[in-house]
């Protein structure tokens, strides 16, 4: 399974485990769409941590816009956060950056306490 989540009362917390490529996009967007299908009703705001990522090809930039695309279509309010450098440049040029409302983590901790438990691996 490529994406973990929690859910906390109208907010879904995504957080991908992996690099997204070519050969694991597929997998991705199923695991995706499964969680997605199963929590779409009780979520106002989908939040999706890059923690784990250090690397996306254009098939995991075209996965991360299906997913985003299918989540706005039912009018939810989407947060990518926790972005590396890399990732953070490929957010800027690609465009997502302009479409998608980009946090660090710290700001995504202030704004979300309720989320500070299950992001404590990323403690410096």
């Amino acid at each position: 399974m490529l994406v973990e989540f929690i859910h906390e009362k109208d907010h879904l917390l995504l957080s991908i485990m992996d690099d997204i490529m070519m050969d694991n996009s597929r997998e991705f967007y199923n695991d995706f769409e499964r969680i997605f299908i199963e929590e779409l009703s009780t979520v106002s705001t989908m939040s999706i941590n890059f923690g784990e990522v250090r690397f996306m090809d254009s098939s995991g930039i075209g996965a991360i816009i299906k997913c985003t695309n299918k989540a706005k279509e039912e009018g939810i309010n989407i947060i990518v956060f926790n972005l590396n450098k890399t990732l953070f440049s490929v957010f800027r040029l690609s465009g997502l950056q302009h479409i998608l409302e980009t946090l660090e983590l710290d700001t995504f901790r202030e704004r979300f306490p309720e989320f500070k438990p299950y992001l404590s691996k990323y403690n410096d």
